[in-house]
């Protein structure tokens, strides 16, 4: 069966996603609101956590279990129930494979294996796999040696350290408990809530629809980030629009107790392969190079790609869990392995993207425009469905529209012409599935 049949499911809690046919065809956190005649889950209940926080749920997977909750209700009595539904929406939402193959992070337990694999075994789809995603990656992208692999779940951050030889091998787990996005998140909230009232007299922690708001321009405000030094953030209130200020000195100061967690659980002798959630965070690779850790940021798609190389030969079952630790590295010569790249968002400020990501091959970039269409094509002319093109203007990558302009979205918003571009932006369309990744290649 060709790699396109299958789906690989990658479960971490801050987003699971789904990648097909070498495109991410879902992604959605794993946080749901349970009210009183549905679920709501994925980003539609994160945008209401605050809003209705003892409704809302964020450690299904991280805490996967059959544990009846405290006020269980016919839509969910516990963690695997709300598990599963969220299974079921992430499978709608990437249209439907049949073959899959899930890759979880070191931290599950045997039990919380079998109970996924039960889990799968009522879905409308066949599981032909558990792979450990850490390895995963590594097989997909690492040369021979010993690696720290670095990733953050919700609530924790998972060091898994990796050897590769003629194949990829786990050989040790370590989990750094409150050092995970949740912990990362509070931090931003809280530094900036003080900030609007240094600088506005105003706490957006204090009123229920203000804090929502609040965490929901943090991933905004991090990108901003990326590009820039300072970035004014805004929340309105009732008839009153209140700013604040932020600094990326002082966010990355404020986060350096959490950093500090995961950077002193890790070998420095190690070379570092981090997930792009992790390396992303303002501030954190340059916190591994101070501590002396070479480390280099991973492709989103390495996961999917050391998989998709490995593809098991039977079906995964409940009974005696077949859980991969160990993987073939891919050839260089299949073209399986991704190139490694820098941090999408959130290090060096004004370091470009050089590449255009799509279907697991990168697209270099230049002075001559790389048109980008719905269907997944790109090319170096204008064609009849071209939607936008990326092209660099001094030294900066600026994004054209051509037709349908207005179905353009960069990170989920709608695009504007000569918007500038930096690595880890997304760019996708409002009729399509189709997905582009801005990255910047290592040389």
């Amino acid at each position: 069966m060709a790699d396109s049949d299958y789906a690989v499911v990658e479960l971490n809690d801050s987003e699971a996603t789904v990648v097909r046919a070498g495109r991410v065809a879902a992604r959605s956190p794993g946080v749901a609101v349970i009210g009183s005649d549905r679920v709501e889950l994925g980003e539609t209940a994160l945008r209401r956590a605050r809003l209705d926080p003892r409704n809302t749920f964020n450690r299904f997977w991280s805490n996967l279990d059959q544990t009846h909750f405290r006020h269980a209700t016919q839509l969910a009595r516990h963690n695997a129930d709300l598990a599963f539904v969220h299974m079921l929406a992430l499978h709608e939402q990437a249209g439907g494979a049949d073959e899959v193959i899930f890759a979880v992070p070191g931290s599950f337990t045997k039990d919380q294996l079998s109970l996924l694999l039960g889990m799968a075994q009522a879905a409308p789809f066949t599981a032909r796999g558990l792979v450990d995603s850490a390895v995963a990656a590594v097989a997909a992208t690492g040369g021979a040696g010993t690696y720290n692999h670095l990733d953050a779940q919700l609530h924790y951050a998972v060091i898994t350290t990796v050897e590769v030889s003629s194949d990829a091998r786990r050989t040790a787990v370590k989990v750094i408990n409150d050092a995970g996005l949740a912990a990362i998140h509070d931090r931003c909230a809280n530094h900036i809530a003080e900030l609007f009232i240094q600088q506005s007299r105003f706490d957006p922690l204090h009123h229920a629809q203000t804090e929502q708001a609040l965490y929901n321009g943090l991933l905004r405000c991090r990108q901003a980030l990326a590009q820039d030094n300072e970035t004014v953030f805004e929340v309105q209130y009732e008839r009153a629009r209140y700013q604040s200020r932020v600094s990326r000195e002082t966010l990355v100061e404020a986060l350096a107790p959490v950093y500090d967690k995961i950077v002193t659980a890790l070998d420095p002798t190690r070379p570092g392969l981090v997930h792009p959630r992790l390396a992303g965070l303002p501030g954190f690779m340059e916190r591994l190079t101070a501590a002396g850790i070479t480390a280099q940021t991973l492709n989103e798609l390495a996961v999917s790609v050391g998989c998709l190389h490995n593809v098991p030969a039977r079906d995964a079952t409940a009974d005696g869990v077949y859980f991969i630790t160990q993987l073939a590295v891919a050839e260089p010569a299949a073209g399986a392995p991704l190139p490694l790249v820098e941090a999408p968002v959130g290090n060096a400020p004004g370091a470009a993207a050089t590449h255009v990501l799509s279907a697991a091959q990168a697209h270099p970039l230049g002075t001559k425009p790389l048109y980008l269409s719905a269907t997944g094509a790109l090319s170096r002319a204008r064609e009849p469905d071209s939607r936008c093109c990326v092209i660099v203007r001094n030294s900066a990558v600026i994004l054209g529209l051509e037709d349908g302009a207005d179905t353009v979205l960069i990170n989920g918003q709608p695009a504007t012409a000569d918007a500038p571009l930096k690595p880890g932006d997304r760019l996708h369309f409002t009729d399509a599935t189709t997905e582009y990744t801005l990255i910047r290649a290592l040389h």
